[in-house]
């Protein structure tokens, strides 16, 4: 691409700049854009998960301690439901960070792992493509191109047989013999 270049607008006493060099300079842009988080999602999913948990378990321990320190019912089922149910709201909550900051592991470790296969079959695929090069120069045969088919121009493949040189000339291919 050292030849092509764009025009900007501004008539014909614009300058001009290769597309390379504003491809680079959008790269440049798209990198500054592009930055991590200050904060690390996981670990900020995993202290608002403990935090959550242990306020949950205070607010259990503290209904619990009201309900059973009270002589009449009519102050126990306040103590109940604002400890209680504010409790377990809390831990189901906090379970649920610490099960999301879980599931962010999980993705960051499938991505890597990911990452390895990938560039584990490419050196697979290399060392395969040159030794079926090795073993077809070996046999004298006609190398094979990455894609699999012969590199021969003359090579019709499966699905359109050769013709046969009849006297009426050559009719296209024939439909394959039932047998």
């Amino acid at each position: 691409m050292t030849g092509v270049s764009l025009s900007t607008r501004g008539g014909a006493h614009s300058q001009r700049a290769p597309v390379g060099a504003r491809l680079a300079d959008l790269a440049r842009a798209v990198e500054r854009v592009r930055r991590r988080p200050a904060v690390d999602v996981r670990k900020a999913l995993l202290v608002s998960g403990a935090t959550a948990m242990g306020l949950g378990l205070l607010a259990i321990v503290l209904g619990w301690y009201g309900a059973a320190h009270s002589a009449y019912l009519f102050q126990e089922v306040p103590y109940l439901i604002s400890g209680g149910l504010l409790g377990v709201a809390l831990v189901a909550g906090g379970g649920f960070l610490f099960f999301a900051a879980w599931l962010v592991r999980m993705m960051a470790d499938n991505r890597r792992h990911a990452v390895r296969v990938e560039q584990t079959l490419a050196r697979l695929d290399h060392v395969l493509e040159a030794i079926t090069a090795d073993a077809a120069r070996a046999a004298g045969l006609a190398p094979h191109t990455s894609n699999g088919f012969d590199a021969d121009p003359g090579y019709r493949g499966h699905d359109t047989p050769a013709t046969s040189g009849t006297a009426g000339g050559d009719q296209g291919p024939r439909p394959p013999e039932r047998p």
